[in-house]
């Protein structure tokens, strides 16, 4: 009787056939992979930019000024391309905010795609000018141009007090609005 002999490897087929399922499954869950990506970025984006705003809010309700600073009353000029400066007014203050209070924040974070995020009291969605911050998206592009992959919170349009903070007990009604797929162009540039 002949005995059978036992492989303590893989064939060259069975190699083959193992390479080929494997190959197909990362073909097929790849795409979905990077969606999944690019959704959790632009939800990491519009996390931190409700944080920011907040803080903004609460600079705004002490010293009546936005990052420049500029007045909360006069939406229309000024921007701030780095949310860590003195210029803005949330970390540190570079004695320009009367009754500051801060720092509203420890630190602005980059933005999920390594950029910087800003804040522009002159910023241009679709004709309208709002006080607006935001990260330029994946292409990090550009401080004069807001184009589709932008993410945007807009924090006021034309000459509008800022909303005030809730207090412990009252939620937030969420007045200003998240735009991420607006189109026009910011006037202001560094």
């Amino acid at each position: 009787m002949a005995q059978l002999r036992r492989s303590d490897g893989l064939t060259i087929l069975e190699l083959i056939v193992n390479l080929t399922v494997i190959a197909l499954l990362t073909a097929i869950a790849y795409p979905s992979f990077m969606i999944f990506q690019a959704r959790a970025r632009t939800a990491t984006a519009q996390s931190d930019l409700r944080s920011i705003q907040l803080a903004l809010e609460q600079l705004a309700n002490d010293t009546g000024q936005w990052p420049g600073p500029t007045e909360v009353s006069h939406v229309g000029s000024g921007a701030v391309w780095d949310l860590n400066s003195a210029e803005a007014g949330l970390v540190k203050a570079d004695g320009l905010f009367p009754n500051w209070q801060g720092p509203y924040l420890n630190a602005v974070p980059k933005d999920p795609w390594g950029s910087d995020y800003f804040f522009d009291a002159n910023y241009n969605i679709g004709g309208t000018t709002y006080a607006a911050i935001g990260s330029f998206g994946p292409n990090g592009c550009c401080q004069n141009t807001h184009d589709a992959d932008n993410v945007i919170i807009k924090l006021t349009e034309g000459s509008v007090e800022p909303a005030p903070i809730p207090g412990p007990t009252e939620p937030y009604n969420g007045s200003s609005s998240s735009d991420t797929k607006g189109k026009g162009k910011s006037t202001k540039g560094k």
